[in-house]
């Protein structure tokens, strides 16, 4: 899982530096021509694919063993700004994001009898992150930490632990953090792709008799494009 990760992660970089770089001498030429003065303000669209841990679901208060959670995919949006006063080096960004995923726990053996549990998880979530970039002209590496809210929803749930039974569509809230790293390449003078590393965590915590819980972690590669002013 993590070559794989680190595998995608190089070759989105190399696809992006062997597209863009032709046109360096344009956007480098623009910014000689016209020095920025006032803050660097931008945003963007993305999609990604999610490579999540496979964790165990609680119910009760007990571990189902064996747990899957499916690969997937998603998308999202950002905005953020660096002041001129960093010398456009350090800034803060607020950004949306929803994914998907299968779940299912086999059926197991139990402290209470046999046990199990299913559903798709869906997540809608917004952070906001302090980002720190290398201000080039070009090229712009950067990396961020940031936390927020995770909405989550538990569709088509259905678990059993003994004679006791859970079903339908579960609902919660919960803090979230992650951290992250990419590269900014300009396509003209406002226009930029990016390449993003992302390790995303929540602990998801559904109301019901049984109580489950599922304390989520992925690991998401995105691409995206973006306007900057």
């Amino acid at each position: 899982m993590r070559s794989a990760i680190r595998l995608a992660s190089v070759a989105l970089v190399a696809a992006l530096w062997v597209v863009l770089v032709p046109h360096a001498e344009d956007c480098w030429a623009a910014d000689d021509a016209a020095p920025r003065t006032g803050p660097e303000i931008y945003g963007g669209v993305y999609v990604f694919g999610s490579l999540a841990q496979n964790r165990n679901l609680n119910v009760g208060g007990e571990a189902l063993p064996s747990t899957t959670i499916k690969n997937s995919a998603g998308g999202g949006f950002k905005a953020g700004v660096f002041p001129a006063f960093t010398g456009y080096a350090v800034g803060i960004q607020a950004e949306s994001f929803g994914l998907g995923h299968e779940v299912k726990a086999p059926a197991s053996m139990g402290a209470s009898g046999m046990q199990s549990g299913r559903g798709t998880l869906l997540a809608w979530t917004t952070m906001v992150s302090l980002i720190i970039q290398y201000p080039g002209k070009l090229i712009k590496p950067y990396g961020g930490v940031g936390a927020g809210w995770s909405s989550s929803y538990l569709v088509d749930a259905q678990f059993m632990k003994g004679a006791v039974t859970q079903t339908g569509t579960l609902r919660d809230t919960s803090p979230a953090f992650q951290y992250f790293a990419g590269v900014r390449v300009l396509v003209t003078e406002n226009v930029f792709m990016f390449g993003e590393y992302k390790y995303f965590a929540s602990r998801y915590q559904w109301s019901g008799n049984l109580e489950p819980s599922l304390d989520f972690r992925t690991h998401i590669v995105a691409i995206g494009v973006g306007l900057a002013f």
